[in-house]
């Protein structure tokens, strides 16, 4: 494995209305995952060294952005998900920490119960990532939804890496490892 010298920078928005899953408790919608890179190319992957919420500083409307978690789902992988799977995936129904799936969260970027409009908000955001996990081919975005977190913003920085073939097939078993049973329990 040899790092290329090359990063990726992401930022965009996932919505409810573009997420590839929702999930569903009791007919209403309480969590999303969507597709933001797909890179099919062989003996490459990526490792992640940074990801916040991207603020939104110049529209106080549009600061209430959720927390979100980042996984090495394609967007093959998420449209073919029950809604048991997603649930799993999500965290609804197993802990996130033993998921390879789940490479890294980060953290609301504000504490929404103490915030007002004179107060300072703190945009430097809690975040984990895992340190091992490397993403061969594929990142989605999954995130709660609410009346105040309909949408998940982010910046996400990716260090590129070489792969021989025998590295690549050992990084995508490690991806999986621990869902090759199934997503749901």
């Amino acid at each position: 494995m040899k790092r290329t010298g090359r990063r990726v920078y992401l930022s965009g928005i996932c919505r409810e209305d573009t997420a590839e899953k929702i999930h569903v408790e009791g007919g209403t919608n309480v969590g999303a995952i969507q597709n933001i890179l797909v890179d099919e190319r062989r003996g490459y992957a990526y490792k992640m060294t940074f990801a916040a919420v991207y603020p939104n500083v110049t529209n106080s409307n549009r600061i209430f952005n959720s927390g979100y978690g980042v996984y090495s789902y394609s967007r093959r992988e998420l449209l073919r998900m029950t809604d048991a799977q997603v649930a799993a995936a999500l965290g609804y129904t197993r802990d996130l920490a033993v998921d390879n799936r789940n490479v890294a969260i980060v953290g609301v970027p504000l504490d929404r119960a103490n915030f007002s409009e004179n107060s300072m908000i703190n945009y430097q955001n809690q975040y984990v990532i895992k340190g091992d996990a490397m993403v061969t081919q594929s990142l989605s975005i999954g995130w709660q939804l609410g009346d105040s977190s309909a949408q998940a913003t982010y910046y996400i920085e990716l260090d590129e890496y070489e792969v021989n073939d025998n590295e690549e097939i050992l990084l995508i078993l490690n991806e999986r490892a621990q869902t090759a049973a199934g997503l749901a329990d």
